[in-house]
Order: C-alpha cells, then structure tokens, then sequence
C-alpha cells in the first residue's frame, strides 16, 4: 500500500538490530471525525485510506461515506487489513517518528488504536493477529487484538534487512536478503514462517528477487510482491512476481508491450505504484520514478493481470481496485502536482481518492491521498474489470504537444496527407508536397518512406511562428526531468517513443542544466506545414529552424 517509497526506504536503509523495547499504549483514533459529513449510521468500513500531510487514516462505507479511523503521529508504511476486515495494522516509516518506530492495531468497531514500541520491519496478518519481525531478523511477534503480545523464535535467523511481506492463511511471507556477493545488489529471497516460527523457503529455495511491497491474496493462500531492481539512483526497473503458498514455483510475467505501456516511455526505467488483489487477479498500475522523471498523468498506465494475460484497463492512475457489486476506487495523477514544503520532501505523489458505488456514482472520499486498500472481503468479491481502449492514432492530434489547439487549415491539410500515406497513395502525395524540398519528394517515392510518414504524422506537432511541425519536439525540445522549463508532457512522451528518438548527446545542451535524458528529433525526422499567401496550407517539407 505505501508504494516505492518504501521500496527506496529500503534499498538504501542501514537497519541496526534489536528486539521489542517497550509495552503498548491505547488511544482514541476514531472518535473525532468532525468535517467529514457523516449524518446517519456508518456501515461497515470497505476501504481505507492515508492522507499524509492531514496526518490520517480514513474509513469509508460501501456508500462512500467517510470518517477518520485514526491520526497519525508519523507516516504510516504498510497499512494492512485482517482477514475479517475488523481491525487495521500499519507501522511507522522507519525513522520518521521522533519517539522511536511503532506498530499501531485499529479496531474498527470501538475506534481504539494500540500502539506499541516496536524496532521492527514489514507488517502482516495471520488469522486475526499482526504480525511483524524483529530487526535483528530473529522472532516473529504477534499482536492480538486484546493487546497481548507474543514472540516466536524463528527457526532459523534471518537477516537484518529481512521483512515481513505479506500476512497468510497459515504462513506470513518474509522477505530475506541476500548477500551482494552471492545474488547481486539487493537481492531477497521469500520464505515462510507459521505461528511456530518455523521457517521454510518459498520454492525454489533460495531464488533470488527484488522486492519493495508485498500482498496477500483474499483467501491468505498467494500472494504477490512488486520487484524492484536498481541501477542506482533514478534507474529502477519493477515488476510483479507472483507466488502460491506450499506450491512450487513462482510467476514472473512480463510486463505489458501495448500501446499504453509504449506511449508512456516506462521501457528503462518503470515501477510499480499501485497493486491489489481483485477476485482471482489483480490491478497493478505500472509509472516512472518521482522525483526523477516527468510525471504526466498519461505515463502511468494500469492493468488488471489474470492467469499470466494482461488487461489494459486505463492510464492516468497512481493506483486502483475494484471491490464487490461494481465499486471501485481510483487514486488519480494530479494534472499539476503540488510543489513540496521542506518538510515534506519525502511523500510520494499525492491525488484525489475517487471512489465509485453500487450504482455507478462517483464520490472524491478524499485529496493529497498517498494509498488505498480494499478490505478482504470486498477485493475477494470483485468481478474482472472491463477492457479500456487503447489509445487512438488514427487522426491527426488536435493539440500540439504542449496543449495548444491546432490551427483547424493546418490540421485538415496533415490529415490529407496522413489519409494519402495510409492509402498508400504516392500520386496523391506528390501533389500535396509539391512545394517540398527534393529530400521529402525522394522519400515519398518508396512504400517505407509513405510508411514513415503515417508514424510522423501520429505524433504531435509543435507551434512555429507561421505554421506547425511534427513532431513537435523538432521545434523544441525536452528533458525528462520533473520541475524544470521544459519537463516532457506526457505528448512529447508519447512521440519519443512512437518515433524512437534516441537521448540527445550531452555535447548538444548544457548538461549542468539538465540532469535527466533531453530529446531532440533528427532532421529526417521533420515535416513542416505552414500558412502561405491567402492563408492558405503548405506542406514545405523539411523543418530547418
């Protein structure tokens, strides 16, 4: 649920080993829910969700009706369900709490939070105990709902960096590192270990994996973790790897090669941030790295993954999930995400919480929403979402690739010539290029060349001073790179990837500016339509600033 913060937290943490230093404490967490409009009885809670900077989690029923299950005194890492959906457990991010790390365990009926000193790492249920694992790496504790707290001995001692990834029916799943020299960097197995403490590999022992989050599936017998291989700083690659308890094996499925996933330019670079479990797949939404990368809305795409086949379901969420009798929520990209105080350099990217009923109404439950996660009960319910359409290539796009409106005479003549390329139509083109230069008349003259031109005239222009050039990038160019004069939207994002254009070589621009990839069109990879006398549209040819 907390997405690649953690992941990052993780990779790089220093973890000093210790044991449980302290006994619980109990506080209100739901008894002030002033301001969220709840007249008349809650229902039971289907969903829950974390707004960082408010500093809450918050419930809602299946009506969309919201309230405050508890406040926040750090930011809350791995926020969990039980299986019955009666209680919620979540754990300090590591070193955000002045007082020292603490598990907190949320009853939802009474409203009363206990929270506990805790040096410990990754949070899971296993039946109606959470459960959590030592620093060191050597006992499993548990919390139950009265309060009492218990340790078991693990079999055999884990690592200092291992983690509790996902709770079970039986088991929980922990994720254990491995030493750099035998599996490379940041490399974990998974393993198992039941309320014993008896631990046992997930088969086959010993396989190496990243890992930054991990899931249990409804029914607590698979579960699933986004992986996470780094490169080093900004240059990270996630995946989804997928797991069944006492099974052996694992799935591995590649990521998707649709339109969607090629328009939004993840290839070198992507991570998971947003997975849930729904019915008998999942939704897993697929973006680039914030704070290192543009972040349009369009470059994050999401799918729902059932039996190894990816289902493109829509672009423009951080995150979503699907529950019983239709309901849904959608973490959406804010369009212009907000800049970040000092204080608060370290929240992933924030959005609206839009959450859909029973019968097809849309509420915003919340704003600045980092995560989300369904109850049990109500992901095991879901039916499978339906198909998005990909997206269209097919007209000649009425924005340029920084949003401004096309000049209606200048988009009608590209759709000519797009029309004339598709239809393979040499002697329609010569026509209409008849003001060329010899350099595009000669590339009209063979089918990949005509070919060419439908991918060109696919992309978006840009705005010149008396006409319009595609794609849009050959009259300016671009760096993906969030927060700087010319970060790429998500268009431009599109067209380097619809055309190939390579990174431009760093002996082009000032590289003291930039620090993230800059594009730039080769010459072959211009046209230029411009408004000649009486108005009227000319295709000239090459563009040549």
């Amino acid at each position: 649920m907390s997405r690649l913060r953690a992941a990052v937290r993780w990779a790089a943490a220093l973890v000093v080993g210790a044991t449980l230093v302290g006994a619980g404490c109990d506080a209100p967490g739901g008894a002030d829910d002033a301001g969220y409009g709840n007249e008349g009885a809650r229902g039971a809670p289907v969903l829950a969700f974390v707004r960082p900077v408010a500093g809450e989690i918050v419930l809602a029923d299946a009506t969309g009706r919201t309230w405050r299950g508890a406040r926040l005194k750090a930011k809350a890492d791995d926020v969990r369900w039980s299986p019955d959906g009666s209680a919620l457990a979540w754990i300090d991010e590591e070193g955000d709490n002045p007082d020292g790390r603490r598990i907190h365990r949320l009853d939802v009926a009474t409203g009363r939070v206990r929270s506990t000193p805790c040096p410990c790492h990754g949070v899971g249920f296993l039946g109606g105990e959470a459960v959590t694992l030592t620093a060191d790496g050597d006992a499993l504790l548990f919390f139950a709902g009265d309060g009492k707290v218990r340790r078991a001995q693990l079999s055999v001692p884990l690592t200092d960096y291992a983690r509790v990834a996902a709770g079970g029916r039986d088991a929980v799943t922990i994720a254990n590192s491995l030493p750099e020299e035998k599996a490379g960097r940041g490399q974990f197995e998974m393993v198992a270990a039941d309320r014993s403490g008896t631990v046992r590999p997930f088969l086959p022992a010993g396989a190496p994996t990243s890992f930054a989050e991990g899931q249990q599936s409804p029914d607590g017998r698979r579960i699933v973790w986004a992986s996470f291989d780094s490169g080093g700083a900004c240059w990270h690659v996630g995946n989804v790897r997928l797991a069944a308890y006492g099974v052996k094996g694992r799935q591995e499925p590649d990521r998707p090669t649709d339109a969607a996933m090629t328009d939004a330019l993840l290839e070198d670079r992507v991570l998971v941030s947003g997975l849930a479990w729904a019915g008998r797949g999942l939704t897993v939404s697929f973006g680039p790295q914030t704070g290192c990368q543009a972040v349009p809305p369009g470059r994050f795409v999401s799918y729902y993954l059932r039996d190894g086949r990816w289902r493109y379901i829509g672009s423009g969420m951080l995150a979503v999930g699907y529950g019983r009798q239709g309901r849904a929520a959608r973490l959406l990209v804010p369009e212009r995400p907000e800049p970040q105080k000092q204080d608060e350099y370290a929240f992933p990217l924030l959005g609206d919480l839009v959450f859909t009923d029973r019968h097809g109404e849309r509420h915003v439950l919340g704003s600045r929403v980092s995560a989300f996660v369904f109850t049990p009960a109500e992901a095991a319910g879901a039916a499978a979402p339906a198909a998005a359409a990909q997206p269209e290539r097919a007209r000649v796009a009425r924005t340029s690739d920084r949003g401004e409106p096309v000049p209606a005479h200048l988009r009608a003549l590209a759709q000519r010539i797009r029309d004339a390329a598709e239809d393979d139509d040499a002697a329609r083109l010569r026509a209409l290029c008849d003001p060329c230069d010899d350099e595009t008349r000669a590339a009209l003259r063979t089918s990949k060349g005509r070919r060419e031109l439908v991918r060109l005239l696919s992309s978006h222009p840009g705005r010149t001073e008396n006409g319009i050039v595609f794609p849009g990038l050959a009259a300016h160019r671009c760096v993906d790179e969030p927060a700087r004069d010319i970060t790429c939207t998500a268009a431009q994002l599109h067209d380097i990837a619809l055309l190939g254009i390579p990174v431009a070589d760093s002996g082009t621009y000032d590289s003291d500016t930039y620090s993230g990839d800059v594009y730039e069109p080769d010459l072959e990879q211009r046209l230029h339509l411009k408004t000649g006398s009486g108005g009227k549209a000319l295709w000239v040819g090459r563009y040549a600033p």
